[in-house]
């Protein structure tokens, strides 16, 4: 028998990926809030990317779970290879991330595949951000705050405006712009996005919090010493591709 268009036949429709790396005191929790979900056709890949703690231990909890799928890297190859990893592991039609120490608040699978389902021209839609600033032990060090990243905002997307966490990516778009860039060490999703604004629309839910966002001083994007270099590289990339024309700050 033919298999069903987009990976379907298995039923699975959104394909959660989380990529982890020495979170054994926080991964529990994010991977609780994925199960959580009010929303049937979904599976939860999870990486181990060569953690040194108990990550791997805590997380082999959930191998016999129906919905998830437990795969480690042999060493450490960083965010954007362990999610394109999981990418081509999945069988669904829609990719959304969730960070190993965030949290999925309830209705986001629900209600971000139903926008895309009913929009076939939108290929990324995205909804606001609960930000919680957290010390090491996952206690609030401040009230929380609202991030919405408005892409309309800025000038062809080369400011880094959506939201990563949140967002919801037809898979077929991923694989057509060769996937998160591996050569970058945090900031693989803005790379994405540079590309995938080359060749779909995007869907800002503005107002709408579907995620929490855990935000630590030892998080990369705080503490990635290549973050600078990073950033130069991938958006001299894309005036590139997009004008025809080298650009050095």
């Amino acid at each position: 028998m033919a298999q069903a268009r987009n990976g379907r036949e298995n039923g699975v429709k959104v394909s959660v990926l989380m990529p982890v790396y020495n979170a054994s005191q926080y991964v529990e929790e994010a991977i609780e809030s994925v199960l959580a979900q009010d929303y049937g056709p979904f599976e939860l890949l999870i990486a181990d990317d060569g953690s040194k703690d108990s990550t791997l231990e805590v997380i082999s909890q959930y191998k016999r779970h129906p919905k998830v799928r437990i795969y480690s890297n042999k060493k450490n190859l960083g965010s954007g290879a362990t999610r394109n990893r999981l990418v081509r592991l999945t069988k669904s039609e829609y990719i959304t991330p969730c960070d190993s120490d965030d949290l999925m608040l309830p209705g986001n699978l629900r209600k971000l595949s139903h926008f895309l389902d009913a929009h076939s021209r939108i290929g990324v839609v995205y909804g606001d951000l609960l930000v919680l600033e957290v010390d090491k032990d996952n206690a609030p060090l401040s009230p929380p705050c609202v991030l919405g990243g408005d892409h309309d905002q800025v000038w062809d997307l080369l400011d880094n405006a959506v939201n990563h966490p949140g967002s919801m990516i037809r898979k077929s778009l991923i694989l057509k712009v060769g996937g998160y860039d591996e050569t970058v060490y945090s900031v693989d999703d803005w790379s994405l996005w540079l590309k995938l604004a080359e060749i779909t629309k995007f869907k800002h839910l503005k107002g709408e919090i579907y995620y929490v966002w855990k935000r630590r001083s030892t998080g990369l994007t705080k503490t990635n010493p290549r973050r600078r270099s990073d950033v130069l590289k991938i958006v001299s990339e894309a005036i590139e591709r997009r004008y025809d024309i080298r650009w050095q700050p």
